[in-house]
């Protein structure tokens, strides 16, 4: 092993010990747009949010600093797996919608606007 190269499971410890906000924890910082967001996911989900095994999870909204992009009522979740300290990134939008990366949640947000901007167009006559 050369200098700066670690072992994966010094990697893993160190995924462990990064001050990894607890799941209850970020669900208490969610906005009240996020939470009624998780409520609706842990409803109609098979398995709850940060119940499968060998994973624990993080969720986040647009008041946290690194997803102030989200639209409001949107979620991240964050979800690293223990046994190799892989993390994924999931995205639902408010009523459920899971998408895989920024780009679909992004792509889908530009959708809403353009579909949004043709139902609000107002026409303004001036005399």
């Amino acid at each position: 092993m050369e200098k700066g190269e670690g072992s994966n499971s010094e990697r893993r410890r160190q995924a462990r010990r990064s001050g990894a906000m607890s799941y209850e924890g970020s669900v208490m910082d969610l906005s009240r747009e996020g939470r009624k967001t998780h409520l609706l996911l842990n409803q109609t989900r098979v398995r709850p949010l940060n119940s499968i095994p060998g994973t624990y999870s993080t969720v986040f909204d647009n008041t946290s600093p690194p997803y102030n992009w989200l639209r409001l009522g949107w979620l991240a979740e964050e979800r690293r797996m223990l046994a190799t300290g892989r993390l994924y990134r999931y995205f639902y939008d408010p009523m459920g919608q899971m998408y895989n990366t920024r780009q679909e949640v992004e792509h889908m947000c530009a959708y809403i606007d353009k579909k949004m901007d043709k139902k609000n167009r107002v026409i303004i006559f001036i005399d």
